[in-house]
């Protein structure tokens, strides 16, 4: 496995690291650690009670 991920891996140079990729890996990164409950447009489960 080792040979095989070695070989393909010749002339690879890396991610260009600019400034709004960075921006988007922490983007990114912030969403999969710490996803916000509110988010993807979603409509909050209304409170039911029940009627006095």
């Amino acid at each position: 496995m080792w040979a095989v991920l070695d070989r393909a891996s010749r002339g690879w140079r890396g991610v260009n690291q600019t400034i709004p990729s960075i921006r988007l890996l922490a983007e990114l990164r912030r969403e999969l650690f710490h996803p916000d409950p509110m988010s993807h447009d979603e409509v909050p489960a209304e409170t039911v009670s029940p009627a006095a």
